[in-house]
């Protein structure tokens, strides 16, 4: 009887049309496809998904290997994933940390730190704000 249920409940899910559809592209985003916007020369953002204004948006951020952002901070905390090259953090203190494709970091909002690309690799981030995404540049 579990078998028969099982197959059932397959059957219908198969059947239905959001998974019928799931075999079109329309649900993928390719990279090349990004809608980038330049922030300083070398360093763009994109909004990945969600919405400012609901709160739940997610950015990309593309550096080009060599380049810097200099020392900032944000109002709000964030989440940092490297997707590609190695993002390295330069923390308040001096010190630096180097990121490489699947690490990821947490950055406390009001800590100054700054960026940087190292390597022959375009760098592709990715940040999820806890609140409103913005930067702060010491006076």
């Amino acid at each position: 009887m579990k078998k028969l249920l099982t197959a059932v409940c397959a059957a219908a899910l198969l059947s239905s049309p959001v998974l019928a559809d799931a075999h079109k592209d329309d649900h993928i985003v390719f990279l090349g496809e990004v809608a980038w916007q330049d922030v300083i020369p070398g360093v763009q953002l994109a909004l990945g998904w969600g919405g400012p204004a609901a709160g739940d948006d997610i950015w990309l951020l593309r550096m080009a290997p060599g380049v810097g952002i200099p020392s900032h901070a944000h109002t709000n905390d964030y989440w940092g994933l490297t997707i590609q090259g190695t993002w390295v953090h330069v923390h308040e203190d001096g010190s630096e940390t180097a990121t490489t494709a699947g690490d990821y970091a947490f950055v406390e909002g009001g800590v100054f730190h700054a960026d940087r690309c190292d390597g022959e690799v375009v760098c592709i981030g990715l940040l999820d704000f806890d609140g409103e995404r913005d930067a702060i540049f010491p006076e």
